[in-house]
């Protein structure tokens, strides 16, 4: 009797696999999407420079911030960030702060110290990865004196990282028109642009040969960003120019980034996307409870984790797509480095989603 349930089921399977009974489970796999989002940390806080009183304290206070952007060691962390995407292997990751520090004499030029992006990349391929930047957002950029003899420029960007094969296309990034303005009692202006990036993504099939098209059943806009964190009417208006911009997309769009906006925050950047045709992944699989991704010390140190807010968010439109999963990454001690930093003073968050079909 065994035998013959054995055979029977051996057969049954045969015919289910000729018959093409299985192919829906690969198709549906073939659909999905892991996406990630992760604020890397520029390496120091920026603000107490808006609110130094004289030029003196000014200058002091750029010195400070550029030795604690060395002693957070950006090259550690993004090792233990490379071993993050290698356990979860997102095949695009919106990143923002990804630093690009110059430093050199008062006058003169000044040389590369941290290319946070040319770093993260190489680490990702010692760990067997292979991504691009299909996307760079730069948006503020400042040089500052930051002692008696040397000056440091410091340039802000948002990037989307893809897996190397996938099919991407129409990669764009813009600045947003609300932009932040700070006159410091020092008597320096400056002027804090922000803005995204997006690329169209091919699932489950391999480009073709000659002009990239995508087949439009099968493909998907991922957006990123990082809104104004200091002014809420700022941020507001960004996440509303956002919300508007993806808005002419001709496919299924998929919005993640740092957003400053709580889930509380109802006529925020929150409330725009979740009720403006997006659902919030982290909630959509897990509650609303938990996900919690910023915010650990600013010299990364800190033990136990402080991260009790959400502020960094993968919201998409569910008309088309689903969250299968959700996971908060960088948030446990035994991800950091070796040498006791976080991986970032916020966590990331990957996602698997699924796209159905028209």
């Amino acid at each position: 009797m065994t035998r013959r349930m054995t055979a029977f089921f051996a057969v049954a399977g045969l015919l289910a696999a000729l018959l093409g009974l299985t192919a829906p489970a690969q198709a549906d796999s073939a659909r999905q999407l892991k996406v990630t989002t992760y604020n890397i940390y520029q390496g120091a806080p920026l603000t107490p420079l808006l609110t130094a009183p004289t030029l003196p304290e000014l200058i002091r206070r750029a010195g400070i911030a550029y030795d604690q952007m060395v002693a957070t060691d950006f090259p550690s962390r993004a090792r233990a960030i490379a071993k993050l995407f290698r356990r979860e292997k997102p095949e695009v990751v919106g990143l923002q702060e990804v630093a690009l520090w110059k430093k050199g004499p008062l006058t003169g030029s000044l040389t590369t110290t941290y290319d946070f992006l040319d770093i993260l990349l190489r680490e990702l391929r010692a760990v067997g990865l292979h991504y691009r930047a299909a996307a760079i957002d730069t948006t503020f950029s400042a040089t500052l004196p930051i002692s008696a003899t040397e000056r440091a420029s410091f340039t802000d960007r948002d990037v989307i990282l893809t897996k190397d094969r996938l099919p991407v296309t129409h990669a764009q990034s813009h600045l947003y028109t609300a932009r932040l303005v700070v006159t410091t009692p020092a008597g320096l202006t400056f002027t804090i642009p922000r803005g995204w990036s997006a690329v169209d993504v091919g699932l489950g099939h391999k480009p073709k040969a000659g002009p990239k098209t995508n087949d439009q059943s099968h493909t998907v806009r991922v957006a990123t960003t990082h809104l104004e964190p200091t002014a809420a009417s700022i941020r507001n208006a960004q996440g509303n120019e956002l919300h508007t911009a993806l808005a002419q997309s001709p496919y299924p769009v998929i919005a993640v980034g740092d957003f400053n906006s709580l889930p509380t925050d109802a006529t925020g950047p929150y409330g725009t996307f979740t009720s403006g045709g997006y659902d919030d992944a982290w909630r959509a699989v897990h509650g609303p409870g938990g996900g919690f991704t910023a915010r650990q010390d600013p010299d990364l140190r800190n033990l136990p984790s402080k991260l009790d807010h959400r502020i960094d968010y993968v919201f998409y439109q569910p008309s088309r797509l689903s969250a299968v999963a959700a996971e908060v990454i960088g948030d446990r001690p035994n991800e950091r480095t070796p040498n006791g930093l976080w991986p970032s003073d916020h966590a990331g968050l990957a996602v698997t989603l699924r796209l159905r079909q028209c």
